[in-house]
């Protein structure tokens, strides 16, 4: 299948589509951020300009909800060409991978006899590959499901029940959480404080899931009412990123990466092995280059060449949910 495009999937997600999404409702703080927005402003080409910076003022202090985004987008006085956009807007922006997991799809674990809830259990999943694999076995029955085109055939239209969850975050305050299928999945055993744990994976992360399902909530922003979670999402500007945002490191590891790239290139092996024995951060260093990454391969983020409004005395019409905390 083709390479999954996130930003390809947010243009085209229904949540970002008026006329395929219902308005939720607004908390007085939405509503607060949608008159500073589109109070006062008749919707022409004159005023458009006001209207988008303050729309991407929004966008940048993590203020854009799905309330406002599908209010303001349902406007009507405002063309079809301000609203595509309004949402390219919302697009265009830099996406870095806070965090990824492979997990079993399954309600409860089960580790030394005990029932745990999975945290990572998704209803909307089960009931997809449910019915995936009901639609095979009505078009198979009466054939042999055994043979080694069946079993293909199996893995193509119904996948595993191993999926990897990736929650992608934006430089403008937003996160979305995308989930992939396995068409197989393997096994590995983990230790550690003198237990065991199976953990189940994709078996080859090379190869391309058999379908891409992405949450119902997206896109969601991460600052504000209900997000106590605390992950690189908030944090990006502290990390070292891949250009294409997939891996982070921190200053650490990336002082670490350049010390084993150093003392590797003056072919100082002796000096290396010593080093690793004491330095984490290169002990870190060197995996990173067992996997071959160099250190010219991660950038640091600049996060403050991003607009935002000014600290200190906000405008009257400036709403709460807007202002730095």
């Amino acid at each position: 299948m083709d390479n999954f495009d996130l930003k390809k999937y947010l243009y085209n997600n229904p949540l970002l589509n008026e006329e395929k999404s219902s308005a939720p409702q607004l908390k007085k703080s939405e509503v607060n951020v949608i008159d500073f927005i589109l109070g006062g402003e008749d919707v022409n080409e004159a005023s458009f300009d006001k209207i988008r910076d303050k729309f991407n003022k929004a966008l940048k202090k993590g203020a854009m909800t799905l309330g406002v985004l599908a209010a303001v987008l349902g406007s009507p006085n405002m063309s079809q060409a301000q609203k595509v956009q309004l949402k390219k807007d919302v697009t265009d922006s830099t996406w870095f991978l806070d965090k990824a997991e492979d997990f079993r799809n399954k309600e409860f674990n089960w580790r030394d006899g005990y029932k745990f809830e999975n945290p990572n259990f998704q209803k909307d999943l089960k009931d997809k590959r449910d019915s995936d694999r009901e639609e095979y076995l009505k078009d198979t029955e009466g054939k042999d499901r055994y043979t080694a085109s069946a079993d293909k055939e199996y893995k193509d239209k119904v996948g595993s029940n191993v999926y990897r969850m990736e929650k992608w975050v934006n430089n403008l305050g937003q996160d979305s959480t995308v989930y992939k299928q396995y068409k197989d999945w393997g096994k590995e055993v983990n230790k550690g404080f003198g237990v065991e744990y199976t953990k189940y994976v994709g078996k080859d992360l090379k190869d391309e899931p058999v379908k891409t399902i992405v949450n119902k909530d997206d896109v969601k922003a991460w600052k504000g009412d209900g997000w106590s979670e605390v992950t690189k999402k908030g944090n990006v500007a502290n990390y070292y990123w891949t250009e294409d945002g997939k891996t982070s490191i921190t200053p650490s590891q990336w002082k670490g990466l350049q010390k084993v790239e150093k003392l590797t290139k003056d072919s100082k092996t002796d000096k290396l092995q010593d080093k690793l024995l004491k330095d984490k951060s290169m002990a870190s260093g060197k995996r990173l280059m067992d996997k071959g990454f160099k250190s010219s391969d991660f950038y640091k983020v600049d996060l403050d060449q991003i607009d935002s409004p000014p600290g200190g005395d906000y405008p009257s019409d400036y709403p709460d949910a807007m202002k730095d905390k």
